[in-house]
C-alpha cells in the first residue's frame, strides 16, 4: 500500500523529490525507499509509468502510457483498505493471505495486514478452517512458527480463484498478492487470446473470456512462484485438436512474456480448463444422444412443473450448446465460477430449482456435484425461455373489450395504446352503460373500473387509463399470472398483497437461530394443513444446499418443490439481524405457493428486490412494529411501479 502511496505522491508532486524528503515524507529509511522505488519500477512496465532518478534532484515519476497510469490508479484506489467491520471481508482476506503465502504466517502478521487485534483474528480461525475443509484442505498450525495451509497445488488454486471472483472486494495488498496483481500486461494477452480464439474459430461469452484470463493469470503466478502441478494432479489427454492446438498457442506466448517453463502437467491444466469451457459437438453420434437426453430432462421438468419447456426449440439448442462443456467440466472437475451469480439468484429464483432438476436428471448417472455457478448459468437459459412464453401470452388474445368510464379522447387514447400492444388483437371499447354488447366472442376483457364480474363469462384485467410503461408491465403480469393461476379476474398487486396474513407475520422479541425459524415456522404450516407433509423438510434442505439470503439481509427461503395447499408469504421480521453463512439475515419471506407457479414466484422476487434497491430499507424497518405497518410499506413499494 506504501509503495502505491510514493506512486500518488509523486504524479501529485509533477517535479523531482530528493529521496531523504521523500523517504522522510513515508515515515520510512533511505534502504526501505530505494527498495521500494525497485519494486515499482519492475511493476511500472506493464502499468504505464516509470519511476527515474533525476542527478542532483532526486526520483520523478515519468507516465509512458496514460491509460494504462489511470487504470494502475483507479485499482490502487480501490484496494486501500479493507472494512474490518465485515466480518466476511476480513475472513476471506486471511483465507487468500494464507493461500499466497507457501510459508508460515503468524496471526499478528495477519492482525497487523488487517489492522485488526489479535483477538479478533483468533476468533476468524474457525470459519477459515470450514473454508478449507469446502475445498478439501488442511489449516496447519505449529507452536512458535505460525500457519499455513496445506494441499494440493490443483485445489488450493480452485480456492484462490473463488475469493479472487467472488468474494474479495478489497484485497489486502500484502508483498505476495502485489507481485501477482501486477505482473501481468492483460491488455496483450487478451488481445493475444482473442486473435488466437478467432483463429481456432472458438466463440466464447464474455464471463467466460474473463474465467480463462483468470485462470491464466494464476497459473503463470503459481509457476513463478515455484507453485506447480504434479504430474498426478492432471490428466494425460490424448486427443490431439483445435484445443491442443490453441494451448500449444498460449503456452509459446506466456513462456516468452513471463519467462516461465510449462511443465507436462501444467499444459494439461491449461488444456482441461479451455476445453472445459467449449462445446464439443463433434461428434454426431454423441451429439444425437445428448440431444435425446435433454428432450427427456426438459419432459421431465414439464410433466413435474406443469410448464411448456419442451416445445421451445430455440431452449433445447442452446442447452445443446451449453451442457456438452458443462458434462465435460464436470467429468474433469473444473467447473466454472460465475461472478454474477448473486444477480442471477435474486432475480431468477423462479427458475433456479427449475435449472437444479434438469440438471440432476440430465446428470443421474454421473456422480459429480454440479456447483451452485454452473445452476445459475443453466437457470439463466431457463428465464429467458420463460420471459419469451410471458411475450407469447399477448399474441394469443384475439378479441378484447375495454370498458372505460370516462369516454371521449380519454378512451380513444387508451384504444390505441391497447392496439398498439395486442398487435394481433381486434380491440372494441365500451361505456358502462354498454356492457351488455359484451358476448362471448371476446377472449379478454380489461377495464379501468370495477365491474361484477360474475355479468361475465370470461377473464377480466384491470388498468388505468393513461398507460405509462409500468402500467403496461403490470397488464403483462396480471396476463401471466391469470393463466397461471386459473383465475377469472386477476390483479397482481392485489393478490400478492393477499398472500400476506397477520396470523402468518411475526416479529420475535427472542428470535431462534436461521435454520430453526425455518424449522419451526415449516412445522406449523404442516400442522395446519397449509402445506402437503415434508415442506418443512425440504425447505432444510434447500437452504443448506444453496441458502437464499439476498442482498440487505432479505431471505426468501422456499422447498425443493413449492406444495401449497393455501398460498401464504410467511413472514419474520428481526428487530436485531441473525447470522447464517456468514450473511446477515433481516427480513425472512418463507414463500408458500403452488408448484407450478413459476411466474408468482418471479413477481415474488420482484417485490423483495425492491425492498432491496429502497434507499430508506433501514429507517422502513425500524418503523415497523405491526402486521399494518407491513402492509403499508409494502403497498407502498408496490405503488413505485
Amino acid at each position: 500500500m506504501r509503495q502505491e502511496k510514493i506512486v500518488e505522491y509523486l504524479y501529485a508532486k509533477k517535479q523531482a523529490t530528493a529521496p531523504k524528503a521523500l523517504a522522510a515524507a513515508f515515515q520510512i529509511s533511505e534502504r526501505t525507499l530505494a527498495s521500494d522505488i525497485k519494486w515499482l519500477k519492475a511493476i511500472g512496465t506493464t502499468e504505464g509509468f516509470t519511476v527515474e532518478r533525476i542527478r542532483s534532484k532526486g526520483y520523478q515519476l515519468k507516465v509512458i502510457d496514460r491509460e494504462k497510469f489511470q487504470s494502475y490508479l483507479s485499482r490502487s484506489e480501490q484496494q486501500t483498505h479493507i472494512d474490518a467491520s465485515l466480518p466476511q471481508e476480513r475472513i476471506k482476506n486471511i483465507e487468500l493471505l494464507l493461500l499466497f503465502h507457501e510459508e508460515y504466517v503468524t496471526m499478528q502478521q495477519i492482525a497487523e495486514w488487517l489492522d485488526v487485534s489479535l483477538s479478533t483474528v483468533k476468533a476468524d480461525i474457525k470459519q477459515v478452517e470450514q473454508f478449507c475443509e469446502k475445498y478439501e484442505l488442511t489449516l496447519f498450525s505449529k507452536a512458535h512458527y505460525g500457519l499455513k495451509i496445506i494441499g494440493t497445488e490443483s485445489k488450493k488454486r480452485r480456492a484462490i480463484l473463488y475469493l479472487l471472483r467472488n468474494t474479495i472486494h478489497t484485497p489486502v495488498l500484502t508483498e505476495r498478492y502485489k507481485e501477482f496483481n501486477f505482473t501481468f500486461d492483460e491488455t496483450d494477452l487478451r488481445r493475444f487470446l482473442q486473435e488466437r480464439l478467432q483463429k481456432n474459430q472458438l466463440k466464447i461469452s464474455d464471463i467466460v473470456f474473463e474465467n480463462i484470463v483468470q485462470h491464466i493469470r494464476l497459473l503463470c503466478f503459481r509457476i513463478m512462484q515455484e507453485n506447480t502441478l504434479n504430474q498426478e494432479e492432471s490428466e494425460t489427454l490424448r486427443v490431439v485438436d483445435k484445443y491442443d492446438h490453441l494451448t500449444e498457442e498460449l503456452v509459446g506466448y506466456l513462456e516468452a512474456a513471463y519467462s516461465i517453463v510449462f511443465s507436462k502437467a501444467e499444459k494439461n491444466y491449461l488444456e482441461e480448463q479451455l476445453r472445459g469451457k467449449f462445446a464439443v459437438l463433434d461428434d454426431v453420434e454423441n451429439n444425437q444422444q445428448l440431444k435425446q437426453a435433454i428432450e427427456k430432462a426438459l419432459d421431465f421438468v414439464d410433466r413435474r412443473y406443469q410448464t411448456h419447456f419442451c416445445g421451445d426449440q430455440a431452449l433445447a439448442n442452446a442447452l445443446l450448446m451449453h451442457v456438452a462443456p458443462l458434462l465435460q467440466r464436470l467429468y474433469t472437475g473444473h467447473q466454472l465460477e460465475n461472478p454474477i451469480i448473486e444477480d442471477i439468484y435474486t432475480q431468477y429464483a423462479n427458475v433456479f430449482n427449475v435449472a437444479m432438476v434438469f440438471i440432476n436428471e440430465l446428470n443421474k448417472d454421473l456422480e459429480a456435484d454440479i456447483s451452485k455457478d454452473e445452476i445459475g448459468y443453466v437457470a439463466i437459459y431457463f428465464a429467458a425461455s420463460l420471459e419469451k412464453q410471458s411475450n407469447q401470452v399477448i399474441e394469443d388474445y384475439q378479441k378484447i373489450a375495454v370498458i372505460c368510464s370516462t369516454g371521449g379522447g380519454a378512451s380513444y387514447l387508451l384504444k390505441v395504446n391497447l392496439e398498439r400492444l395486442f398487435s394481433n388483437a381486434e380491440v372494441a371499447t365500451f361505456a358502462l352503460n354498454e356492457i351488455d354488447q359484451i358476448d362471448d366472442t371476446f377472449d379478454l376483457l380489461i377495464s379501468t373500473v370495477p365491474v361484477q364480474q360474475e355479468e361475465f363469462d370470461l377473464p377480466i384485467i384491470y388498468t388505468k387509463t393513461i398507460l405509462n410503461q409500468a402500467e403496461i408491465s403490470k397488464i403483462e403480469q396480471d396476463l401471466n399470472l391469470l393463466r397461471e393461476s386459473r383465475n377469472k379476474v386477476f390483479d397482481v398487486h392485489q393478490f400478492i398483497l393477499s398472500l400476506f396474513d397477520r396470523k402468518w407475520f411475526q416479529i420475535p422479541d427472542h428470535p431462534a437461530e436461521y435454520l430453526t425459524l425455518l424449522e419451526n415456522e415449516g412445522a406449523r404450516l404442516e400442522e395446519l394443513q397449509w402445506v402437503e407433509q415434508g415442506f418443512k423438510q425440504s425447505v432444510l434442505e434447500r437452504e443448506k444446499l444453496i441458502d437464499t439470503i439476498y442482498q440487505h439481509g432479505i431471505a426468501g427461503p422456499h422447498p425443493m418443490e413449492q406444495a401449497a395447499i393455501k398460498e401464504v408469504i410467511d413472514v419474520i421480521l428481526l428487530k436485531r439481524p441473525l447470522t447464517y453463512r456468514e450473511k446477515q439475515v433481516r427480513v425472512i419471506f418463507l414463500i408458500n405457493i403452488k408448484k407450478d407457479h413459476l411466474n408468482l414466484h418471479k413477481e415474488i422476487s420482484r417485490l423483495m428486490i425492491k425492498m432491496m434497491d429502497d434507499p430508506t430499507l433501514d429507517t422502513q424497518l425500524t418503523k415497523i412494529t405491526n402486521f399494518q405497518d407491513f402492509m403499508s410499506y409494502m403497498k407502498s413499494l408496490m405503488k413505485e411501479g
